[in-house]
């Protein structure tokens, strides 16, 4: 071997060599900025969406628990179970009955939340009750916890007691006129 080609292999195997080191640091780069990048981003996330829960819960508590003037509710999450007559009294003053039912714009929903935001203006404890039918079709009614005769079912519609049972027709078993689809009542949800 004559110079030059000694000269050719040793340039040869310095750049071998330059590029070899130079490949392996550009992958440790990418490795390390790749591995740092997920790190600092999943410590990121977590941190910022406990912090912003503890926020937003600490201001909707507070949203809630000091109504602002705006607000029409009267009770500071104090609402309280009526007795049997302070329902009534209160369904007898309530004027959400005598809203006219419109399947486009007014309907069972529209009254039962009607009377529900009345009585929590009022300090009432009022509940949400849906029944669910076959066939995807339902009805919402609502419910008062009286101290002195327990659970009251109310249609809003009409201010009247009413009785609900899974697996009976609520038309029938309150003598109502039949709707035009089966209301049979699979299930219940009352909700406070």
């Amino acid at each position: 071997m004559d110079n030059s080609q000694k000269a050719a292999t040793a340039l040869s195997i310095f750049l071998v060599t330059i590029m070899l080191c130079g490949g392996s640091g550009f992958l440790s780069y990418m490795y390390g900025y790749q591995t740092g990048h997920e790190a600092s981003y999943n410590q990121g996330f977590s941190q910022g969406k406990n912090e912003g829960y503890d926020v937003g819960y600490k201001s909707g508590y507070e949203a809630g628990f000091k109504p602002s003037p705006e607000q029409k509710t009267s009770s500071n999450y104090a609402l309280k179970n009526p007795t049997y007559q302070e329902m009534k009294a209160f369904l007898d003053q309530d004027a959400t009955n005598s809203n006219t039912y419109n399947q486009d714009e007014y309907v069972c929903t529209d009254f039962a939340a009607g009377i529900n935001n009345n009585a929590d203006a009022a300090g009432i404890r009022c509940a949400i009750v849906d029944m669910f039918y076959p066939k995807g079709y339902g009805h919402t009614i609502i419910a008062f916890e009286t101290t002195d005769r327990g659970l009251i079912f109310i249609e809003p519609q009409f201010d009247l007691e009413v009785k609900i049972v899974a697996g009976k027709s609520y038309s029938q078993i309150n003598n109502f006129t039949p709707p035009p689809r089966d209301d049979t009542i699979n299930r219940f949800l009352v909700i406070w």
